[in-house]
């Protein structure tokens, strides 16, 4: 007996122990990535002590970091696959294999049994304990994912039948007591070690020593500066983003499009962060009551060279700092690799190769404009070509191309550089961005006067370009006669190849698939994708990014609504007549090819909808009740009509010919296509409800609205088909 009691209490202490080990791995695991800092840690210990909660969830409920942050973290640390249970269809059969109890006991839920291995859906994947007593029960290999807490609980509640004070349970508050802990900016040091050997090949060009500029603490800030820059090259980044709040001051990184949290910081170091960085990038570090901008020259080890544009703004709790990563290593300039349709490409091609014109390429910040813009002036790139670029900044150099720095500080704009250019004899031009008037006139003569001129503006799509540029005071005429063609591109996050899988929801609402602007024919032929998430994608489901563009070649009928100065959506309505595909519709030609997301294409781009005229838009209403006469046979109006509810009959003679009953049918465009009088008479049968156009538009309808027109049309040959087939009974009764 005694044995046995000394076995338990020699097994409870080795629980124990283990427990201890599991909860300080995860959290020396998110201190040593800066996640969380030391006293943070310490903190969350302390707390953990009171009530039985996983240390994820205790670290959560104190503030120090967020669910969707410790999720991507344990999924990229560990290579598990980041699962959400709400989104799956759990078999009763894999129910049996772990009771609730023991379930709980782990926080953990069985998801899918298949070839004795068993998917279990974890919230902390460290817990090495939890994998081994599973295996134990289910005599079953285990294969962890990743799951948050909350959705593992929901799912207790949902498939174990758990009571509702039971499911209350879980959810235990954590007072915080005290104010922020004080943290020394020596601890800074483990912070920095997140970036591993890496750190210690970094070295920054710089004009002149500063270790004198800093205070005490300068060694581990210039390794943690150092780290943060590492670690978004080596992650493939491209924008850092370095934000002070009230309480907190974190690190992001953009990658593939989308923003994620990479390091929690002490915000007592903040100003000695800030301070390293404006040292670094030449910029004033006494002055921080106005923005600045520089740049940062950074080499990884012998060989690699990594520009980062610095960008550096006063917010309310202190400076914000973006740098922009000029990695020349990742930049693309093979015109054949942006991902041009075949058309596409062969448009695009044809028109940077004309001797002269303007080749202008739009869309927001981020959308791709510069890599777009390299990529045509590096493939006309020869010894018998001269090229010039003013840029502001300039982001990559390339050999044979003449690069100018724009600096407004100094004199040196944009209309500055152009007027400079014309003098120096150049084939090519490109102007970073057009801004003003200025700039907009000289760029447009030198395209009317011999040279290719390249530029971009932030709009919105190819049609308001051109209105952007008349905004600024060009004339249209100018406009027609010197611009070529207009790029407007965005770029979207493309599924992860290793985890593809057809998406099996997003069809079950096919109107929602119309409305966007799927043709109906072909939604039940078409295979919509997306990523399920693995450890390649960190469980996000996408890796890379694809562009879509929208080119808008200057044909002649695109030339005559630009000089005439068109409505902007009647530009749009030519352009697409010449050829154009709107972002909208390539965009959903991505999805078709599995390429991207409908979620990808909601987010950047619009369907744009064609605007009506007044007299299609908001014709009169007219009502009728029965027998009540609507047209008249041998009368000379040309109104026609469109019937919205209720029955009417056509009558020849006198005899009823055919009838009108489905809604939406138009009737009465004969006398107005033709000039002639009414050929027949149409009353109304009970109460009817029909819509009233004018006949002089019926040619601008027919012309300019190709699905009222296919209407129209297909109304009037129903009835024609109608009327001939009674028309033939009524000739055989006569016969007889």
């Amino acid at each position: 007996m005694a044995q046995a009691t000394a076995e338990r209490k020699t097994s409870f202490k080795k629980s124990v122990s283990k427990s201890a080990v599991k909860y300080e791995k995860l959290g020396e695991m998110l201190r040593k990535e800066g996640q969380i800092t030391k006293d943070q840690l310490n903190e969350a210990i302390a707390a953990r002590k009171k009530i039985d909660a996983k240390m994820g969830n205790v670290l959560i409920q104190l503030g120090y970091i967020d669910e969707d942050t410790l999720l991507s973290f344990l999924s990229r640390q560990l290579n598990y696959p980041i699962v959400n249970i709400s989104e799956l269809m759990i078999n009763p059969a894999t129910m049996k294999i772990l009771t609730y109890e023991q379930a709980k006991q782990y926080l953990v839920f069985p998801i899918r049994v298949a070839n004795d291995v068993l998917t279990l859906a974890m919230a902390d994947p460290t817990d090495n304990e939890a994998i081994e007593e599973t295996q134990l029960l289910t005599k079953l290999s285990i294969k962890a994912v990743v799951s948050k807490e909350k959705d593992i609980i929901n799912a207790y509640k949902k498939y174990y039948k758990i009571s509702e004070e039971e499911y209350k349970s879980f959810f235990k508050d954590i007072s915080k007591d005290g104010g922020e802990p004080a943290i020394e900016i020596k601890e800074v040091d483990d912070i920095g070690s997140l970036v591993s050997e890496a750190a210690d090949e970094v070295t920054v060009e710089e004009e002149e020593e500063i270790k004198d500029e800093l205070t005490a603490e300068a060694a581990p800030i210039i390794k943690l500066v150092n780290g943060i820059l590492t670690k978004a090259v080596r992650l493939g980044a491209s924008d850092i983003h370095i934000e002070p709040y009230e309480k907190t001051f974190r690190v992001r990184y953009r990658q593939d499009g989308a923003l994620y949290v990479s390091l929690n910081l002490p915000i007592q170091i903040k100003n000695a962060l800030v301070s390293r960085f404006k040292i670094l990038s030449n910029l004033n570090i006494a002055e921080r009551r106005v923005p600045q901008d520089g740049r940062i020259k950074m080499r990884l080890g012998k060989s690699k060279s990594v520009d980062f544009r610095v960008s550096v703004l006063p917010t309310l709790f202190g400076e914000s700092i973006v740098l922009r990563i000029l990695d020349k290593g990742n930049l693309n300039v093979d015109l054949t690799k942006l991902g041009f349709t075949v058309e596409g490409f062969a448009n695009f091609e044809k028109a940077i190769k004309q001797p002269f014109g303007l080749v202008l390429v739009t869309g927001p910040t981020g959308s791709g404009k510069t890599t777009t813009l390299y990529s045509a002036i590096n493939s006309l790139n020869s010894v018998d070509t001269k090229i010039l670029t003013a840029e502001d900044p300039v982001e990559f150099n390339f050999p044979g191309i003449n690069q100018v720095l724009v600096r407004n500080e100094v004199g040196m704009t944009f209309a500055a550089a152009l007027k400079s250019f014309l003098r120096q004899d150049p084939e090519i031009i490109l102007v970073g961005e057009i801004r003003d008037a200025e700039t907009a006139e000289i760029a447009i003569k030198a395209a009317m006067t011999g040279h290719l001129v390249f530029s971009t503006l932030h709009t919105n799509d190819c049609p308001s370009t051109v209105g952007r540029i008349i905004d600024i005071g060009i004339p249209g005429y100018m406009v027609s006669s010197a611009l070529t063609m207009v790029v407007a591109q965005r770029l979207m996050r493309r599924i992860c190849v290793d985890c593809k899988e057809e998406d099996p929801n997003v069809k079950k609402d096919k109107q929602f698939l119309i409305g966007i602007g799927f043709d109906e024919k072909e939604i039940d032929d078409i295979k919509i994708m997306r990523g399920k998430g693995c450890p390649k994608c960190n469980g996000k489901g996408y890796k890379g990014r694809v562009a879509v563009y929208e080119i808008m070649t200057v044909t002649e009928e695109v030339k005559k609504a630009i000089t005439a100065q068109v409505p902007e959506d009647q530009l749009r309505k030519t352009a697409i007549k010449e050829g154009m595909i709107t972002l909208r519709m390539e965009a959903i030609q991505k999805v078709k090819e599995g390429t991207t997301t409908v979620d990808e294409v909601l987010k950047n781009t619009v369907l744009v909808k064609e605007a009506l005229p007044g007299y299609l838009l908001n014709p009169d209403e007219l009502i009728f009740e029965n027998d009540d006469l609507i047209i008249n046979e041998g009368n000379t109006d040309t109104n026609f009509y469109q019937l919205m509810q209720g029955r009417l009959e056509i009558l020849k003679d006198g005899v009823k010919i055919s009838e009108i009953s489905q809604p939406g049918e138009y009737f009465g465009e004969m006398s107005a296509l033709l000039g002639t009088a009414r050929n027949a008479t149409i009353i109304s049968k009970g109460k009817s409800i029909v819509k009233v156009f004018p006949g002089d538009k019926i040619r601008e309808t027919l012309d300019n609205y190709p699905d009222i027109s296919f209407k129209i049309i297909s109304s009037l040959l129903s009835r024609l088909n109608d009327a001939t087939k009674k028309l033939a009974v009524l000739g055989e009764e006569h016969i007889l």
